[in-house]
């Protein structure tokens, strides 16, 4: 590992599960839904522990700030008060992030202003950035949690930017429904334990004879059906 890392940070960025799970309803129940973005957490902070790198993890009430830009823009800003050159943040809702991914990222970080890991939705899972490129007011004002931040972003790019793979966030059952054969094996083994749990109905997903198949051949618990979104 290259020793500029060292002055790279990782900063996960998270709501508490019970608001997560307000937020984003992904299961048939508040329980469920917290239960899912606990596993999505731990599996985001063991691909981040993975790397080497510095992690800190920003949750809840930790946030300071009035909107979601103003508490994420603070979030870089305590980071970089810590001394680090560049931060790269990140969120619970994109399984595909991986500690490779991560280590990619942090290695562009030396070369580019801003490191961008796009979604199919227009947003973001990952932004890096460095320090001179970091302007907290600009930053706290762009059009977050819409479809064009993406682009927004890109503008701030003063020493370039570098782009990673799309991917996708999951955020409405009907994208956990789509993607669950994405997810890996690790999340999808811990989710399959999950569906089994809540009287027969804790994810509102469509599940099909060819997952059942998939799943058996896995050797999991096959999920309930449950209504579909």
């Amino acid at each position: 590992m290259s020793t500029e890392l060292h002055s790279t940070a990782l900063l996960l960025f998270l709501r508490n599960e019970q608001d997560e799970a307000r937020y984003k309803p992904l299961a048939g129940s508040q329980k469920g839904s917290a239960a899912l973005f606990r596993q999505f957490n731990r599996y985001a902070i063991k691909q981040a522990r993975r790397t080497g790198l510095p992690l800190f993890v920003i949750q809840g009430d930790q946030q300071v700030g009035a909107t979601f830009g103003e508490r994420l823009a603070n979030a870089y800003q305590s980071v970089f008060e810590l001394g680090y050159e560049r931060v790269i943040a990140i969120g619970n809702d994109c399984p595909e992030l991986s500690t490779g991914l991560l280590l990619q990222a942090a290695g562009a970080l030396e070369q580019h202003g801003l490191v961008l890991g796009p979604t199919q939705d227009g947003g973001a899972y990952l932004i890096g950035l460095q320090r001179s490129d970091f302007d907290h007011a600009a930053f706290a004002n762009l059009p977050w949690q819409t479809d064009t931040v993406y682009e927004a972003l890109q503008a701030l790019a003063g020493g370039g930017v570098a782009v990673l793979s799309t991917s996708f966030d999951i955020d409405r059952p009907g994208t956990l429904s789509r993607q669950f054969w994405r997810l890996p094996l690790v999340l999808r083994r811990a989710l399959s334990r999950l569906m089994g749990q809540e009287s027969g109905a804790v994810f509102q997903v469509q599940w099909r004879p060819f997952h059942l198949t998939l799943l058996r051949s896995l050797g999991l618990r096959a999920p309930p059906f449950a209504a579909c979104l």
